[in-house]
């Protein structure tokens, strides 16, 4: 793949000309061939690191390129050295590049969303740490509404946070409109991380997706096919990653909510508007049932039962295994399923309470990067303790597939 980039009064641009045998129709179709993010008008392409655009051209195209990538501009020979340990060759390599040094760098970029996760993680993050949203523009067709987010956004700056607003249309690329990748949403912070002086990128990456707990079984992230494929690739763009909340289950990221002075202002629904969610779809049936289960709101019946006529939810319900279906476990061990449709009882019936997803898995620490390490830790224990290490052997003992395989799907009528 072909790819050449341009900057006009702080627009950056990038032109994406696929090969006569790249596969632009996977599972996603790669429906359009350009992208573009908005900074500055006094922004330059000399204040971004070329190894960063290249790492963002990955992000962007991984799904759809065969490992071969043609860039209008030069990278670092460290940076194609690692690319090349993961079999993709980028062209060319200009040994004048020197590799960008994050040594010298002062902050801390997050991928802030507005939602429980990316909220949390920016509650036990340092506060000097410059939380990136991207911002989509509008899109035909598309039910997403960006207006809690841009709430969340405009109140942290308030109180002193150095919140970025970054337009960028990356998600058009894709058909299904979507991220191409997950880790796509920290390509502002990449970007910007020169001009702002980043030592690494930040996700508010959960338990259950780094350690595969709300699937089938418990696996260790260094094994994954994510940790290979992107672990080493951010460190030698001089970008290490962190998980500040990767040892913390969608349980745990409430709970931190719940007590942090700027947990009030996450919203994980992105159908609704400012602080009222649209009380329709799954996230919003998710978060209302885990906060019930917690105490953190009145368990609402009225509301759940409304839940449960949406399509959306019933379609989730409806799955083998249910996505972040741990969570799910965890919280109706808690309520009075006499109150739901028949077959929740059995469903939902799990011998383990799951109480060590309300604690922090300390393991997880390695995934922080080592000079916020010691800042992060002490603020997850303040805020909902460490597990036990009979807990944390339970917590990777987790598989579902037995489970699964002896349960008839749910009953919603």
């Amino acid at each position: 793949m072909h790819v050449n980039v341009s900057m006009h009064k702080g627009i950056f641009t990038l032109e994406f000309q696929p090969e006569d045998d790249e596969p632009i129709q996977r599972k996603a179709e790669m429906a359009n061939m350009s992208c573009y993010l908005r900074g500055p008008e006094d922004w330059e392409i000399s204040d971004i690191h070329p190894d960063h655009i290249a790492l963002s051209v990955l992000l962007i195209v991984r799904p759809w390129f065969n490992k071969s990538l043609h860039l209008s501009f030069g990278v670092s020979q460290r940076f194609a050295d690692a690319c090349q340990k993961m079999n993709i060759t980028i062209t060319p390599v200009d040994l004048q590049i020197i590799p960008y040094d994050s040594d010298l760098a002062e902050y801390l970029g997050l991928a802030y969303s507005g939602g429980a996760d990316s909220t949390a993680a920016l509650s036990v993050l340092p506060p000097s740490t410059i939380p990136f949203f991207l911002d989509r523009p509008d899109s035909g067709g598309s039910l997403y509404s960006k207006e809690a987010a841009l709430h969340s956004v405009k109140k942290l700056s308030q109180i002193g946070y150095d919140c970025q607003i970054v337009e960028c249309d990356l998600e058009l690329i894709r058909k299904p409109l979507g991220f191409p990748t997950d880790l796509s949403n920290g390509i502002p912070a990449i970007l910007f991380a020169k001009k702002m002086k980043l030592f690494g990128i930040a996700y508010g990456t959960v338990l259950e997706s780094l350690y595969g707990l709300g699937r089938i079984q418990y696996k260790e992230y260094s094994e994954t096919s994510h940790y290979k494929n992107w672990w080493d690739i951010f460190a030698q763009a001089g970008l290490p990653l962190s998980y500040p909340t990767g040892g913390i289950s969608e349980v745990g990221t409430e709970l931190i909510c719940s007590k942090s002075s700027i947990g009030n202002l996450s919203q994980s629904c992105i159908r609704g508007t400012a602080m009222e969610p649209c009380h329709f779809c799954w996230k919003c049936f998710r978060k209302q049932t885990v906060r019930g289960a917690l105490n953190i709101i009145e368990h609402n019946m009225e509301k759940t039962h409304h839940l449960l006529k949406s399509k959306e939810v019933r379609s989730k319900l409806l799955q083998l295994p249910i996505s972040h279906e741990n969570v799910l476990l965890f919280s109706f061990a808690r309520l009075d399923l006499t109150h739901y449709p028949k077959g929740f009882i059995q469903r939902f019936d799990n011998e383990n309470s799951l109480a060590y997803l309300a604690h922090w898995y300390s393991k997880s620490r390695i995934y922080i990067h080592e000079r916020i390490r010691e800042y992060t830790e002490a603020r997850i224990r303040s805020y909902i303790g460490v597990n036990s290490s009979e807990m944390e052997n339970q917590l990777e003992d987790w598989n579902n597939q037995d489970r699964i395989n002896r349960l008839n799907p749910l009953e919603l009528d």
